[in-house]
């Protein structure tokens, strides 16, 4: 059973988001939080597999609980939901390890489908926000054969050393070949990477 910790400041959000895990199968509304302060207690009380959380909260926003998080528990994925759509926040989360961004409009579909996507180590960011978040025009940007190779396998959750082994390179390697993807597509990490290689097309 997927344990989910829900961190939002409006009651009413948090009750559906529980409906929506607690009628989903392998899935469990764990705890609770009203803002990033309560969210990072909870974390460690409650050990949840998933973090699920708004943006724009009073006392700690969700930014600040990811750039915690980041430092405390890495491997604990995070996964955005906001009303907000400004780029810069987007950015902000992506670039700060979240594996996925959601709108609070979403159906159950589309989030069930992103938790599920998070938890396997994929990225997911809907078309209209990766619109937003990595405006850049398409025909400047380009990936050499083997950058999209590795950006491929990034991009379905393989770490460093699994595509390393794979493609029989040595991590160096690898490390050097996504430094030369960031750079091209002037992101910061993975998960900027893949989400901006997404939108332009140059990846599947």
């Amino acid at each position: 059973m997927t344990k989910v910790l829900i961190v939002d400041d409006h009651a009413v959000l948090r009750m559906g988001l529980s409906l929506i895990l607690e009628t989903t199968p392998d899935f469990e509304a764990a705890g609770f939080a009203e803002n990033g302060r309560v969210g990072l207690a909870q974390v460690e009380a409650l050990q949840p597999d998933l973090v699920l959380c708004d943006i724009r909260m009073p006392e700690m926003d969700g930014i600040e609980m990811i750039r915690q998080l980041h430092q405390t528990h890495p491997n604990l994925p995070v996964v955005v939901l906001t009303t907000f759509d400004d780029p810069e926040p987007i950015q902000q989360a992506m670039r700060l390890g979240a594996r996925g961004y959601l709108l609070k409009d979403a159906d159950k579909e589309t989030i069930v489908n992103t938790l599920k996507q998070a938890l396997v180590g994929t990225v997911s960011l809907s078309p209209e926000l990766m619109t937003k978040a990595f405006a850049q025009p398409e025909s400047a940007i380009s990936l050499t054969p083997r950058e999209h190779e590795i950006l491929q396998q990034v991009a379905q959750g393989a770490r460093n050393i699994d595509v390393a082994q794979k493609l029989h390179l040595s991590e160096r390697t690898i490390k050097a070949h996504l430094t030369s993807i960031y750079n091209r597509l002037g992101v910061e990490s993975r998960a900027e990477a893949v989400a901006a290689a997404l939108k332009l097309g140059l990846i599947d």
